[in-house]
């Protein structure tokens, strides 16, 4: 949750609001803001680094060739209509006091949508406010900060938020509060390996906002783990903190495990499980903490202990990958193998990652590999099972990253972007059907990533959106927990030789559920249901319209007349997933599906 935290968690409309360098080598301006004079005719502007309240860079802006026009600017803000935006401005001044005017504008007109001018009065950082109203829609406004009197100005942080809101989204926090979360990591994976959690507490003017040596992008510490364990307890959420043991120490985690305790306690709680992951891909190459498997357990024998004696009620998350990659021509190590055999005790937990992914055109081929990534996925969970029960381990498995990837990459400017089609959909819907089907074996599983990131939901500029991949979460949430009934399935074969069928039957105190997924792109198919006769049911359907298109919920009505009441017949349309509903009041429990 922190590649994108910024964009994705806090209230924020401003790209890089604390002036997070390094400079334009031309302008001497943060990336995200720009000059509105573009030859910056008397005006001056650099980076001052150590000088920010928070020890990084502060941007000084010196006007002194008159003030027509000069200051900073920020396109493409996203605003609403009817918002009230309220302007947060950490600055302070050289010599005597500057007038700034900050301003919204549509982006291809000089129309005004409005201003208020601030006067930057002291020579110490000082927090200055004022409010900014939108009155329409627009994705592409324009934020300006122009100096209505001449003088020097070093801006701390700027930032443009909706009136009253805070520093956390809202919006976002209760798109996640209705989705019923049970666990989510945080900081995230690989950045885990660069992430200093105190940076994450106090008050968030005083947080930084810094290089990531992992991804080379920044890492932002506004929504830092005291946040995180607030939405947590607020939502029931069980929380997952990833331990930096690439350029942490053992005894700062020991200190995170006893802050954790202690944030607990100082709300009036009993501190409750918690899991811990010890690092994040130490196997791979890529990783900024790359070891050999001996030097990964040698890491739990430093970092677990710590870990537990501060924080009692810890559930050790340990890496389970079969070896860790060779370099400068020494070979793999055999990781999973070194866990079981000299790391009992130190783990409760072992967990692996999979991204099958697919180049296809073909609409076919690209569902086909969605659901051969899906098989895939679980062979390797059975695999990792009976290594643990073959080692006389009795340790639960994970996957705490999986995603079907087919687009994201670093260098395309679109923040690791995935799709929003149908492949995805199906490859979401096989896996929980994988999942479910591995219980209790496998303890937890983590779709990479919540926001975002080829994510779950996505946060534009304040306007937070669900996914068909969110769409499919809140369909399948209502069977869980429950115990998952067998089931005998007679399906047809697509083209590839795979099962046009996808199904799982799950169990609850309330209900028999039975989900549906038909992973044709072109053939409807006609389902009949055995061990339902005479059991009224209701039917929820979700489809994409194509290929290239999301899942969306099809309105009630529309799922009678698809899929029928949910009786033992059924027509499911192509690239569709179904719930069919069966209550259990009166029922003798003796039902088979």
């Amino acid at each position: 949750m922190v590649k994108g935290t910024h964009a994705g968690l806090v209230s924020d409309r401003l790209n890089n609001p604390k002036f997070c360098g390094p400079a334009d080598a031309l302008t001497g301006i943060a990336p995200g803001w720009h000059p509105i004079i573009h030859n910056m005719g008397g005006m001056h502007a650099k980076l001052v680094p150590g000088m920010s309240l928070s020890g990084t860079e502060s941007q000084m802006v010196h006007v002194y060739g008159g003030v027509s026009g000069r200051g900073i600017v920020q396109k493409g803000r996203y605003v609403r209509a009817g918002e009230i935006l309220e302007v947060e401005l950490w600055a302070k001044v050289r010599h005597h006091p500057v007038t700034v005017r900050v301003s919204l504008t549509p982006a291809r007109s000089n129309a005004l949508y409005d201003a208020a001018d601030i006067t930057i009065d002291a020579a110490y950082w000082k927090r200055y406010t004022a409010r900014l109203n939108a009155p329409r829609d627009d994705r592409e406004a324009r934020f300006f900060i122009t100096f209505v009197t001449n003088g020097q100005v070093l801006f701390d942080q700027v930032h443009l938020r909706p009136a009253g809101e805070g520093h956390v989204s809202e919006p976002m926090l209760e798109t996640m509060r209705a989705l019923r979360l049970p666990t989510v990591r945080f900081p995230g994976g690989s950045i885990s390996s660069c992430y200093r959690w105190r940076h994450g507490t106090g008050p968030v003017h005083l947080r930084p906002s810094l290089p990531d040596p992992c991804f080379k992008w920044r890492i932002d510490y506004d929504f830092g783990i005291e946040d995180y364990l607030q939405m947590c307890l607020e939502q029931d959420i069980r929380p997952f903190v990833s331990v930096n043991i690439g350029s942490g120490t053992p005894a700062e985690a020991g200190e995170l495990a006893a802050y954790c305790a202690d944030w607990h306690r100082m709300q009036g709680v009993e501190p409750p499980e918690v899991y811990f992951m010890m690092g994040n891909e130490q196997y791979g190459a890529w990783e900024p903490s790359h070891m050999e498997a001996d030097m990964y357990v040698e890491a739990l024998r430093e970092y677990v202990p710590l870990v537990r004696s501060n924080y009692p009620r810890a559930r050790i998350v340990a890496m389970g990958a079969i070896e860790c990659e060779g370099m400068d021509g020494r070979p793999a190590t055999p990781l999973r193998h070194k866990l079981l055999e000299d790391g009992a005790g130190l783990f409760d937990v072992l967990t692996i990652h999979t991204y099958p992914g697919s180049g296809f055109d073909e609409p076919e081929r690209q569902i086909a590999r969605a659901a051969a990534g899906a098989a895939s996925a679980r062979s390797k969970l059975v695999q990792l099972i009976a290594d643990c029960r073959d080692a006389g381990s009795d340790v639960k498995v994970a996957m705490t990253e999986w995603n079907f990837w087919t687009q994201a990459t670093h260098w395309d400017g679109l923040g690791f972007f995935e799709p929003d089609d149908a492949a995805h959909g199906l490859f979401f819907s096989a896996m929980v059907h994988v999942f479910a089907g591995l219980a209790p074996d496998l303890e937890l599983a983590h779709y990479y990533n919540l926001i975002n990131v080829m994510g779950m939901l996505r946060n534009d500029g304040g306007h937070v959106s669900p996914t068909g991949v969110s769409g499919l979460y809140e369909l399948y949430r209502p069977a869980f927990p429950g115990q998952v009934l067998p089931i005998a399935v007679d399906s047809p074969q697509l083209d590839d030789g795979s099962l046009q069928l996808d199904v799982l039957a799950v169990r609850t105190d309330e209900a028999d559920f039975v989900f549906i997924a038909n992973r044709s792109v072109r053939e409807s198919v006609a389902v009949e249901l055995a061990g339902m006769e005479g059991r009224p049911g209701s039917a929820a359907l979700m489809l994409a319209a194509d290929a290239a298109s999301p899942f969306r919920e099809e309105d009630a009505a529309t799922a009678s007349s698809s899929v029928g009441s949910a009786g033992t017949e059924t027509l499911l349309p192509p690239l569709s997933v179904v719930r069919l509903r069966y209550e259990r009041a009166g029922t003798t429990g003796e039902e088979r599906l």
